[in-house]
């Protein structure tokens, strides 16, 4: 429960207000200036779980009729689902009937609050979080009360001890405890829970386990419940806590109230969040920004180097060399050029390029261009009949070999024959294919 949590009990013995570790008797209907949850705690309200058929939309009015035909509450009768689930050919509800007039007065004080004010049930709370095949024994004063869910549907029983003696209360626990046990048997002990809602007598919770246990053959898991001081005496309980887990669900306003109230208790905890967030977003932009600012000082360190490297680059470019080196420049040209048309080099690359294949070399000769003086070989040959193709790749052959080869007239008319001009690459204005 919320430190700040009110929780106010209504009994058949009166109105108890609990906040923290405190409880107090307190005049019924007083006027609130807090948020508080209402548990209505009564022991003149009927409740069960009953089976109907048709359809669940007018459950209310059926069991509303049947109430006041049996005659179950005196006078008219406002009836409240706690849960409703379907089944074969209908549907079952388990549900409490409590007195018309109490519950319009109960509502309209409710309503008349200055903060929200939700209102709950007991049997509400007894059902809250019980899932299929998992059941809940509750204490409450001298009244007993268990709630099962299986695949088969809903049970419910209740019992009152008659009588303050402890012996009685352990009486009542034994005879529910009987009525329900062939049920409970069937489910895992860990899915049997006992809950205390209220207690003045510590005594009772204690021989009741006892009781439980020694019926159903095995201990039921325990909820945590709370001690508040109420005036001389110790009152153990689980009602607040209970009331705070199943406000948002099993409370009886309307939807919009619910609504109101769940969106309050998420104000603090959203707004720490929030706050969170806007801190870690902050430590992110500064981040981002620092390595934004240290990308763009490498980015202008790189844009400097490479500026300086280009100012290099183009000094050495600009570089003209001196007239007395030219003589020997053109010598290395020439002594170049003439390793590159040495005959027996250039033959052997042709023959790589014609061996096994179509082709037919007939003729080689080096010349010597006329107008750029530029050393030449011009070749001839004749390709097989239907071996064109092989002349394309004899082409390429030559040009990775670092040739440029020129398309020439052929000076023989046989059929198939080709005559190429072949230039060093490093000397060739440009290739041009065949």
């Amino acid at each position: 429960m919320s430190a700040a949590e009110h929780v106010y009990r209504i009994a058949s013995t009166g109105w108890v207000h609990c906040h923290g570790s405190i409880a107090q008797d307190v005049p019924a209907w007083p006027r609130l200036e807090h948020a508080a949850l209402v548990v209505l705690d009564l022991d003149d309200v009927f409740t069960d779980v009953w089976r109907f058929e048709g359809k669940a939309e007018y459950a209310a009015a059926m069991i509303e009729k049947r109430v006041r035909t049996e005659g179950l509450v005196e006078g008219t009768a406002h009836v409240v689902i706690h849960r409703l689930i379907k089944v074969p050919r209908g549907f079952q509800a388990f549900f409490s009937a409590i007195s018309l007039d109490f519950w319009q007065q109960c509502s309209q004080w409710a309503r008349d609050q200055a903060d929200h004010c939700l209102v709950l049930m007991a049997p509400g709370l007894l059902c809250h979080g019980v899932d299929n095949d998992k059941a809940r024994l509750m204490l409450s004063q001298r009244r007993l009360m268990c709630f099962a869910q299986t695949e088969a549907g809903m049970a419910f029983g209740s019992t009152q001890a008659l009588g303050s003696d402890p012996l009685a209360v352990a009486n009542a626990a034994k005879v529910l405890a009987a009525n329900v046990s062939t049920l409970l048997a069937r489910m895992e002990p860990e899915a049997v829970q006992w809950g205390t809602l209220w207690t003045d007598r510590a005594g009772d919770q204690d021989n009741c386990l006892e009781v439980v246990h020694g019926v159903l053959g095995f201990a039921p898991a325990v909820m945590r419940a709370q001690e508040l001081d109420l005036a001389d005496e110790r009152v153990h309980t689980v009602l607040p806590e209970l009331a705070h887990q199943a406000a948002g669900r099993q409370a009886l306003n309307p939807v919009g109230e619910r609504i109101a109230w769940r969106a309050e208790r998420w104000v603090v905890p959203l707004t720490m969040v929030t706050a969170l967030v806007g801190v870690v977003l902050v430590g992110v932009g500064a981040l981002v920004t620092q390595q934004a600012h240290n990308q763009r000082m490498a980015d202008q360190g790189q844009r400097a180097e490479l500026q300086a490297l280009q100012n290099r680059i183009e000094a050495v470019a600009s570089v003209q060399a001196p007239d007395k080196l030219l003589p020997a420049t053109e010598l290395a040209r020439r002594l170049d050029q003439g390793m590159r048309y040495d005959p027996m080099t250039f033959l052997a690359e042709l023959k790589a390029a014609t061996v096994g294949g179509p082709l037919q070399i007939q003729r080689v000769r080096l010349d010597t261009e006329a107008q750029t003086h530029t050393r030449v070989f011009r070749v001839e040959g004749v390709a097989a009949p239907g071996a064109s193709a092989a002349v394309v790749r004899w082409v390429s052959q030559m040009s990775a070999a670092g040739w440029a080869l020129k398309a020439l007239d052929p000076v023989g008319t046989v059929p198939g024959a080709f005559s190429y001009q072949l230039v060093a690459a490093s000397a060739a204005p440009g290739s041009v294919k065949p």
